[in-house]
């Protein structure tokens, strides 16, 4: 699953420098940031306040035009990328970190794409602005383990910095617009890289439609026990609300974040499962994948698909169906 919501100096500042619970949680991405030299953890404070508000790491340079004040500039696009409830689980109540590596992993793999189509800014020529697309993005990355009401969630917070270059030392505002535009595509090839990585480690998994997956083991049950923010969603919008419903009273009932050790979270967790008689699904042998090949016969499909819909449609459009059919593909060669 993908979100994406602009976000502010001050948000982020609050939000994205408090409470980075497992080692090595943090990180530079992008094109853009490697031109800036930031690499690593995100460690310094000092430094990632100045990147959120269009300034040079050092912040002796304006990267992005005029000044704008903090409180109206769009620091950042927030892309969160959530592992489903089954991979949290079996992870972060199960023990199994090397799904946090396949999460993290599929995660990267969805950046790059996202960089190489959707890296884009606006510039002023003699026809009038236009559209370009750069190619390089600086991005904060931020792992995270738990909901707000303390369950096992795990996901990343991508910034998106709202900064790009266009030439050699050269910087524009980022423009978020594609990336909005064409988020449920990337969380269905976030979602179809990761079920790869997951199979690879020994997990079966079962398909539940527009491109989404769950390790196989667990009953409908045991995901809603250790679901309670959905819950308490459902409840206050109702089972039949349509999404921006959800996300109307996802905002209603948001709750301050409450700081809890790692330690006592994994503790928690296992108490909570061991009481609820929820077992843990364990890898079996090494699964076969097949992976990076669509058919012609897919291929076909997904054109005969949008061409009943449309005339003319975007490359999104055959992806996003040929992967809610859940058939394997190379994203990065279409």
């Amino acid at each position: 699953m993908l979100t994406c919501k602009p976000i502010s100096v001050n948000e982020a500042e609050l939000y994205f420098t408090k409470g980075y619970y497992l080692q090595g949680s943090s990180r530079w991405s992008g094109k853009g940031s490697t031109v800036l030299g930031l690499s690593g953890a995100i460690d310094n404070q000092k430094v990632f306040s100045n990147i959120l508000s269009g300034y040079s790491p050092s912040g002796r340079k304006r990267l992005t035009g005029k000044k704008i004040p903090i409180d109206k500039r769009r620091a950042a696009t927030d892309c969160t990328f959530s592992a489903p409830k089954s991979v949290s689980m079996t992870a972060l109540v199960g023990g199994d970190l090397r799904l946090i590596e396949a999460h993290r992993l599929a995660v990267a793999m969805t950046l790059e794409i996202m960089e190489k189509r959707y890296a884009h800014t606006r510039v002023r020529t003699p026809g009038g602005r236009i559209i370009v697309n750069t190619g390089n993005l600086v991005i904060g990355q931020f792992d995270h383990i738990e909901t707000r009401e303390l369950d096992p969630h795990l996901h990343t917070h991508c910034l998106v910095m709202n900064m790009t270059e266009l030439e050699k030392g050269k910087w524009y505002s980022h423009l978020n617009e594609a990336i909005m535009s064409n988020r449920k595509t990337l969380g269905m090839i976030y979602q179809h890289y990761l079920a790869l990585e997951v199979q690879k480690l020994g997990y079966e998994i079962e398909h539940i439609g527009h491109g989404q997956f769950d390790i196989k083991g667990y009953s409908e049950k045991d995901l809603m026990d250790f679901s309670k923010r959905r819950q308490q969603i459902l409840e206050a919008a109702g089972k039949e609300a349509s999404c921006s419903e959800r996300d109307r009273y996802w905002a209603l009932t948001r709750k301050s974040k409450e700081y809890v050790r790692p330690e006592e979270l994994f503790t928690k967790w296992s108490e909570e499962a061991n009481q609820l008689g929820i077992s843990i699904v364990q890898p079996s042998v090494t699964i076969e994948v097949q992976e990076n090949l669509v058919s012609q016969q897919n291929l076909e499909d997904a054109i005969a698909h949008c061409s009943e819909r449309a005339v003319a449609f975007k490359q999104e459009e055959l992806e996003k169906f040929i992967l809610s059919e859940s058939k394997p593909m190379d994203v990065t060669k279409n």
